[in-house]
């Protein structure tokens, strides 16, 4: 039984890197989808009589005029991701770093699990919030951290701590975090060009109604623009992440604690606060808890 379980986490976690690579690889063509996506609505638009077949000729050559520069940003968004993920990551949730002599017991605990398992010792960060909360990020030894909130280390006994440290733990330990790494810098790429566009056209649509009542169709555009990327962004979070890996977290912190008791005690108390609504929904999965909002994917 041991070895199988070995051999299934070993797959899960290959699973992880795959997952990972076949993400970066379709970003940039779902970035060009996207952009001739766009085309074909501008193309419609730009006819009188709404023709498809010009929208779709105006489309597949702007996809062949600019496929270069769709390529090249994604490349760059790509390392920008790979080089500066945790300080995104953190400026977007708040998260500070700490000293071992500010959080001595949350130094020590993360520590001793490290040292259990021969692991490198992830960067500590505190969340300045009473919300009670926690999540792993990074995507090498060099950016790997873990990341708790005031009201987490606050609210807490040692023993229910630590059973959350080894949860995260567990996250950088099967590659989680490296996958939900790039799910983030892939979905907020595309985010960012859906705002961009509406703006654009809100802009666009307030210009021509008052110069030649074309707001309507305008407005119609932002619609199937909106859906449309709504659609892909959840998509993209279905295919990356699971209800497996919580519960792979979950029995990994058990094997490193040898105390499911504390990871339960911890768990009832996390969930009568675990809100944390300053945070973007896409990084918001990577939450120890992540109650169900407005866009829940059941991740």
């Amino acid at each position: 039984m041991a070895q199988t379980a070995i051999l299934g986490l070993t797959s899960y976690r290959w699973n992880n890197n795959v997952k990972s690579i076949v993400l970066l690889a379709l970003f940039p063509f779902l970035l060009l989808v996207l952009v001739g996506a766009i085309f074909f609505l501008f193309g419609l638009m730009s006819t009188n009589g709404g023709q498809s077949g010009s929208a779709s000729g105006f489309a597949l050559s702007a996809m062949a005029a600019y496929w270069p520069l769709v390529f090249g940003v994604a490349a760059i968004w790509v390392v920008i991701g790979y080089f500066f993920n945790d300080a995104i990551i953190h400026a977007a949730t708040g998260a500070k770093p700490v000293a071992r002599e500010e959080a001595p017991v949350l130094y020590n605990l993360l520590e001793n699990l490290c040292i259990s398992r021969g692991l490198t010792m992830p960067r500590l960060y505190i969340i300045d919030t009473k919300v009670m909360n926690a999540y792993a990020s990074g995507i090498d030894t060099k950016s790997y951290a873990i990341t708790v909130t005031r009201g987490l280390l606050d609210t807490l006994n040692p023993r229910e701590l630590e059973a959350v440290l080894a949860h995260e733990l567990t996250h950088i330990i099967d590659r989680d975090t490296r996958l939900l790494i790039v799910t983030i810098v892939f979905v907020g790429m595309i985010s960012f060009i859906a705002q961009l566009l509406w703006r654009t056209i809100q802009f666009s649509a307030f210009t021509r109604s008052r110069s030649r009542g074309g707001g309507a169709l305008v407005m119609v555009a932002i619609a199937a623009v909106v859906m449309f990327v709504g659609y892909l962004l959840a998509l993209v979070l279905r295919f990356a992440l699971s209800r497996r890996r919580e519960l792979l977290a979950d029995a990994g912190s058990v094997e490193l604690t040898k105390n499911p008791d504390a990871l339960i005690a911890a768990l009832t108390k996390i969930s009568t606060n675990a809100q944390v609504p300053h945070v973007p929904s896409e990084v918001r999965q990577m939450f120890f808890e992540n109650p169900p909002s407005s866009f829940d994917l059941g991740g």
